[in-house]
């Protein structure tokens, strides 16, 4: 799943970003950032000192200085986001690619645990689902252009009509197996 996601991102352009937060402090050593999908923290400075008195939670995505602060006290926090959609919900269209080509008798392909993808996708099969999510994602894309593969598309076709133009024309590429002349 995880190649996918990347492969996704490098299609809908939500590539990581670098940001910064700056707080004044008053009574809390709790911050929330600003961005939604943050990646990592880099740097935290107090007062333009740099700490690493902190600790960050992913899942809740405030940082919890440990210390001891005055008030006006300022927080610079540094990192990277994601700043359109988090891991999550991209592992949302691509399941809902998954279910596509099912629908479309290319695959049945499950989820299991540990957000493997079975069977295995190949690298094109990955790029296809990528190219599905994509179209989930962001509809209204009349191009979209891998190095093997170009789909473009008139405005006016539903989302559906859009994903089975684009199974088709994988499927017309001889993405299909292997067939030998016996």
């Amino acid at each position: 799943m995880g190649t996918i996601t990347t492969k996704v991102r490098n299609l809908i352009q939500d590539n990581s970003t670098s940001t910064s937060d700056i707080f004044t402090y008053s009574t809390s050593l709790i911050f929330t950032l600003s961005e939604s999908n943050p990646i990592a923290i880099t740097r935290v400075y107090i007062n333009n000192v740099l700490t690493t008195n902190y600790t960050f939670s992913s899942v809740t995505k405030k940082i919890t200085l440990t210390g001891s602060l005055t008030a006006g006290d300022t927080i610079q926090i540094d990192y990277t986001a994601y700043l359109n959609y988090s891991d999550t919900e991209l592992e949302g269209f691509i399941s809902s690619a998954l279910y596509y080509l099912g629908i479309h008798n290319y695959e049945d392909y499950e989820i299991e645990s540990g957000n493997q993808i079975y069977p295995t996708p190949t690298n094109q099969e990955e790029k296809l689902i990528a190219v599905i999510a994509g179209l989930l994602i962001e509809p209204n894309n009349k191009t979209i252009r891998l190095p093997d593969i170009s789909i473009t598309v008139p405005n006016d076709d539903p989302t559906e009509k859009k994903i089975e133009k684009t199974i088709a024309s994988f499927k017309r590429n001889g993405k299909l197996g292997i067939f030998t002349v016996i």
